[in-house]
């Protein structure tokens, strides 16, 4: 973050006047909420005022939302240089390496945070990206496994909420080039990852990809033992939104996050996901690591 943002200096006037010079301590900041963006942007079409007054022009939209809670999102071609970072560091702790192939059937740009990065993210790699499409009907399932079965893609990156028809459907088959299942997961409530029956030959791994679309696409991820691991581009904290204070390890509570290094700046994002924090990983990774709540 650059120059303030106008979003913020009315808000946060107050603390910096306290403040007097001295830096301001991240637990004295008011949270962001999701209402909080929506009601800056309607009066300030078409993108509000929590860009960094210095900012460059933005060269990429998206959404979250729909109707009249509809939310512009937007990036600089700083932000996504930021962004396509932190999906590098992910998708590479998730091993994927140059040379390999990903595949994903999420639904889209404008209704899948994330959706519109993955492909910058696996070419920055040095990986190949495929996508399948989204999976909307009978003959998109038979397109996507032929599709599938002929490039034979290391990886699978899949929307929780849509994949489960894809599965369903699988020709049977033996799939061992097939090595692991990265699902998107997002602030939006999510049931189980879907079955995979026999018949999809599928038996590596399957981790988690969190993703936030009002404050980063690449918000941490699971390991082998079902904790996330948060990017080290973003400040998370578990806080009590009614209350000021950060709860301390182990207690349950709201992901507040703040990603570092944008334009469109966001402090202390409440997110609506329940989460704890976590003492140290019996995966033996170290940085901040969430246990988040169903």
């Amino acid at each position: 973050m650059t120059g303030p943002a106008p979003f913020y200096v009315d808000r946060l006037a107050s603390i910096w006047d306290k403040a007097a010079g001295n830096p301001i301590d991240l637990a004295s900041l008011p949270f962001t909420t999701r209402d909080d963006l929506l009601h800056d942007q309607l009066a300030h079409l078409p993108y509000g005022t929590r860009r960094c007054a210095d900012a460059s022009t933005p060269v990429r939209t998206g959404v979250t939302g729909s109707g009249a809670t509809l939310l512009v999102l937007t990036w600089t071609a700083a932000d996504l240089r930021r962004e396509r970072a932190a999906g590098a560091r992910l998708l590479g702790s998730l091993g994927i390496n140059p040379g390999m192939c990903v595949a994903n059937t999420l639904p889209g740009a404008l209704v899948t945070p994330g959706a519109l990065l993955l492909g910058d993210v696996v070419e920055d790699i040095g990986a190949l990206d495929i996508p399948l499409g989204a999976v909307t009907s009978a003959a998109a399932v038979r397109a996507a496994w032929t599709m599938f079965d002929r490039v034979r893609p290391d990886v699978l990156v899949a929307d929780i909420a849509s994949a489960g028809a894809l599965l369903a459907d699988a020709p049977p088959a033996a799939r061992p080039w097939w090595h692991g299942i990265i699902w998107l997961q997002t602030d939006a409530p999510s049931g189980d990852h879907p079955l995979l029956p026999a018949a999809a030959g599928f038996s590596g791994w399957q981790r988690t990809w969190l993703a936030v679309a009002e404050a980063t696409s690449f918000v941490a991820h699971s390991c082998s033992t079902g904790c996330f691991h948060a990017d080290d581009a973003v400040i998370v904290e578990v806080v009590d939104p009614t209350a000021s204070g950060v709860l301390p390890t182990a207690k349950l509570g709201t992901v507040a996050l703040t990603p570092l290094g944008v334009d469109t700046a966001v402090l202390r994002y409440s997110s609506g996901l329940r989460a704890r924090l976590v003492s140290g990983c019996p995966c033996g990774h170290g940085g901040v690591v969430l246990e988040l709540a169903s």
